[in-house]
């Protein structure tokens, strides 16, 4: 799988990229038009300025087809992003060269970094100095028979500090009835691991998706994790 690289606007940053492949992700892996020279450039000549705010979702490419996922990120890559606000960072990645531009960079930025807890993320953002927070979390996934719709849960933990489920399904039918799919979102309180289990979060939907959190076992694991372990919680 070559390196891909997605840009958005106007998200929670002024500039929102996310990258998947393999091995390293470095400009020399992207396609002309994906290096950041050139999505800089657009940025500048849509806004005529240069991005205030840019997050990095380095995804876990394992779920997209890649058996290793990325490995490494050359940090010439990330000197490139001079507003860097946001990184997040898989675990299939342990290791980056803190060199004194992207030291300057991330502390500059106050540079919140992301990823899972007990993970090199996590461990990268202490030795820094720097906020750290989970990075998104897909929890459960289901297919309903009756529907054909096939839902995922994922808890969400927004700039702002809020968090919250976002709860979405697709269908491909057409049957009467079908809902066609769609997301919601379900706020949760920003201290819900103390105070809530999985079961009780569980008990908020239905029958499908109650079943599904309970044997999935990812957003039980995650409270249990969140009561041992210090994440930024505030805006940032």
């Amino acid at each position: 799988m070559s390196s891909l690289l997605d840009h958005d606007y106007d998200t929670e940053y002024d500039l929102s990229l996310s990258a998947w492949g393999d091995g390293m992700l470095a400009e020399s892996e992207l396609l002309d038009f994906q290096k950041m020279d050139a999505i800089i450039g657009e940025y500048k000549k849509k806004r005529r300025r240069y991005p205030k705010s840019i997050s990095l979702l380095i995804k876990d490419s394992r779920g997209y087809g890649s058996e290793t996922g990325y490995t490494g990120i050359d940090t010439a890559f990330l000197e490139k992003l001079e507003t860097l606000k946001e990184l997040i960072i898989p675990d299939t990645i342990t290791h980056i060269d803190f060199t004194p531009k992207l030291e300057k960079i991330l502390k500059d930025n106050d540079t919140l970094i992301r990823g899972s807890f007990d993970s090199f993320a996590e461990s990268f953002a202490k030795e820094n100095t720097l906020h750290f927070r989970p990075a998104d979390l897909i929890f459960a996934a289901f297919e309903d028979t009756q529907w054909h719709e096939y839902t995922t849960m994922k808890l969400i933990f927004k700039r702002n500090g809020n968090i919250e489920i976002k709860e979405t399904s697709s269908s491909p039918g057409s049957n009467a009835g079908n809902t066609f799919g769609g997301s919601f979102t379900h706020s949760l309180p920003c201290d819900f691991y103390k105070t809530q289990s999985a079961g009780e979060i569980a008990e908020r939907f239905n029958t499908d998706a109650h079943q599904a959190i309970i044997a999935d076992g990812r957003l039980a694991a995650f409270i249990e994790k969140a009561k041992t372990h210090e994440f930024y919680r505030d805006k940032n």
